[in-house]
């Protein structure tokens, strides 16, 4: 497949690993995929190093911002996320 050309409609591109020539090409498409790991997972001793941004959802600060961290640290997650959806419900609604 040749270069993509210009449609009124957004496409998905599969990536040609061959047109890849310095490493500088492999940082930018590695930052486009923005790729998240969570610390629980099995590889994450050997690779955490390479991850030094936390991300933390939208509603999730929200929620912190609005009952603090005792009040955070004693709901379970359940909870978290039925409360974040709340707050992100009504800011959308807003």
């Amino acid at each position: 497949m040749g270069k993509a050309h210009h449609h009124p409609k957004v496409r998905r591109m599969k990536l040609s690993v061959d047109t890849l020539e310095t490493l500088d090409d492999v940082k930018k498409i590695l930052d486009l995929l923005d790729i998240r790991i969570q610390t629980d997972n099995p590889v994450w001793e050997e690779v955490g190093q390479f991850f030094n941004n936390e991300c933390v959802p939208k509603g999730y600060m929200k929620l912190l911002h609005k009952v603090g961290d005792k009040a955070i640290a004693e709901l379970h997650y359940h909870e978290i996320e039925r409360e974040c959806k709340k707050l992100l419900d009504e800011e959308e609604n807003a």
